[in-house]
């Protein structure tokens, strides 16, 4: 099967324009695995899909630097003989040696074709800035997230007797026992899954702690941070605060093309954070984020108007009431959701891709957004892929565009499957592609061959990211030796590439001639040596 579609996608990234992702990971040991995804648009499917092409391993002590990677990487290119010159884009994480300014994977791959888009990781980005605006809570509290779910997960973990006691307090308590959750610090939305764990049990969770007399410096930690009425609040603030991010983290992980939404998206998502802290006049007459002055605490809003969450609201107010905390303890606490929010908008905007010129001019792609399209939006890629999109005739175009402007506002409603709200962009451009002329040509030959090549340009390092785990379900410690440039190549290989029940691929007669022809020189080793 490897070779069959190995040689399919390699024929397509010599025809067609296509886009390359490479990460890195360590998990052989001695090599360093750099696993290469391609974003290709598949006309079979009518959809942009992301196929692995190779392992791409290094070795030695400088097997993690930018030279020995771009070098395997562009090994293989010349190998399968595929031309940088039909790279339209590079999905990268936003470490120095893929991004760098120096001596970076990034220069490298410019240095072999300048039109290369680079889409650093926003997924990345969206996790580090929560991480960022964290530390900033932490040290004002001096409660750090983190630390707290990691200490519960790893105090009941492989312990029964500690697991059954907790059920005993549940029942008590009148909560349903539930498993906690393990937080990973490199799993984008783990925090937020631990938190909401913690926050439903966590009457019983505080019986427990400050019923039980458990000497271990787990425990003790954990006993503190109970005796604090201010930790639930902490808490409850976090599960408030986190659904920004992870909705937009989610919207990054999408499968289906996105790349005409992120600019919109992302200034949504630091406008978001802005509401939580600021005045609204503060936002109402600027045309960008990056024209507010967030960190001018007069333009803030005051602490009663910072967002919490209605049910940290009610909880802060109860335990006030209450005697439980005092008035500085509540002064502390909006300090710190205060600091929580201007660090967050702070790295986000000198992080996420806010004002990228790619981003801005590929909304025309977007159904919801014709009114507003430009031809000078098109010509903005026409220009920068010249070399893909030779002799573009700018009458033609012009026509195409306006075809496109005027099409009826129902016909994306035609398009929709069953139960479907939105339809996926590249099935909206391949239908568009098979529209024809009375004369039999495309209506929008053109226009449609410049947005497959934008659709194919990546909006987030999520697929790469997934090989990892694939990676880990198919090598396992029951299949410690599965060599990662032969079987478990060919299994991702095949994964990614067929994406139906093996009980409706229906293979080519090539492909079953040469498994036959496979078979048959199988079988007759097998007599050889049965015989010998």
């Amino acid at each position: 099967m490897k070779p069959y579609l190995l040689s399919e996608l390699i024929e397509h990234m010599n025809k067609c324009p296509y886009t390359v992702a490479i990460d890195g990971s360590n998990d052989t040991g001695i090599e360093k695995m750099n696993p290469i995804t391609v974003r290709i648009f598949d006309i079979n499917r009518d959809k942009v899909v992301t196929q692995f092409l190779d392992m791409c391993m290094t070795g030695g002590k400088h097997c993690g630097t930018a030279g020995t990677i771009f070098a395997g990487m562009d090994g293989i290119f010349q190998k399968y003989q595929i031309p940088w010159k039909n790279c339209v884009g590079m999905g990268l994480d936003n470490c120095s040696v893929n991004m760098g300014c120096r001596n970076s994977i990034r220069q490298r791959a410019q240095l072999k074709n300048s039109s290369i888009y680079f889409m650093g990781c926003p997924c990345h980005i969206v996790h580090n800035t929560s991480e960022k605006a964290s530390s900033e809570f932490t040290k004002e509290t001096k409660f750090d997230v983190e630390d707290f779910v990691l200490d519960l997960f790893y105090y009941f973990d492989k312990s029964t007797k500690r697991k059954a006691t907790l059920s005993e307090y549940a029942s008590f308590c009148d909560v349903e026992y539930r498993e906690l959750v393990k937080h990973v610090n490199v799993r984008w939305l783990s925090l937020e899954l631990a938190v909401h764990r913690a926050l439903r049990q966590f009457s019983c969770l505080e019986s427990y702690f400050l019923s039980e007399g458990d000497g271990n410096v787990r425990a003790t930690r954990l006993r503190t941070a109970f005796n604090d009425p201010m930790t639930e609040v902490y808490l409850l603030f976090y599960q408030a605060a986190l659904q920004a991010f992870i909705n937009f983290n989610k919207f990054l992980q999408r499968d289906d093309p996105l790349i005409p939404f992120v600019h919109e998206r992302a200034n949504k998502f630091v406008k978001t954070l802005m509401f939580k802290f600021m005045k609204i006049t503060a936002l109402k007459d600027k045309s960008s984020v990056l024209d507010v002055d967030f960190k001018n605490v007069a333009l803030q809003a005051e602490d009663s108007q910072l967002f919490i969450g209605m049910t940290t609201q009610q909880k802060l107010a109860k335990l006030f009431e209450e005697g439980s905390i005092t008035e500085r303890n509540k002064k502390k606490f909006f300090c710190a959701v205060r600091k929580f929010y201007v660090k967050a908008v702070d790295y986000s905007l000198s992080h996420l891709p806010l004002n990228d010129d790619l981003l801005k001019e590929a909304r025309w792609l977007s159904w919801t957004c014709r009114s507003e399209a430009q031809l000078s939006q098109v010509q903005f890629f026409t220009s920068r892929y010249s070399d893909l999109l030779p002799d573009i005739d700018e009458e033609a175009i012009l026509d195409e565009f306006s075809e496109y402007l005027l099409l009826a506002d129902n016909y994306i409603e035609t398009l929709k499957e069953s139960g479907e709200e939105i339809v996926p962009l590249d099935r909206l451009w391949a239908n568009l592609a098979k529209i024809k002329l009375s004369s039999g040509q495309s209506k929008f030959a053109i226009l449609s061959k410049v947005a497959k090549l934008i659709l194919v340009l990546p909006h987030s390092n999520a697929a790469e990211e997934r090989i990892f785990s694939m990676v880990r379900k198919n090598k396992t410690p029951f299949r410690p030796n599965l060599e990662a440039e032969g079987t478990l190549s060919s299994i991702l290989m095949v994964k990614l590439a067929i994406d139906e029940p093996c009980y409706q691929f229906e293979p080519k007669e090539s492909l079953l001639e040469s498994a036959k022809k496979a078979t048959r020189k199988a079988t007759r080793k097998n007599n050889v040596e049965h015989n010998a």
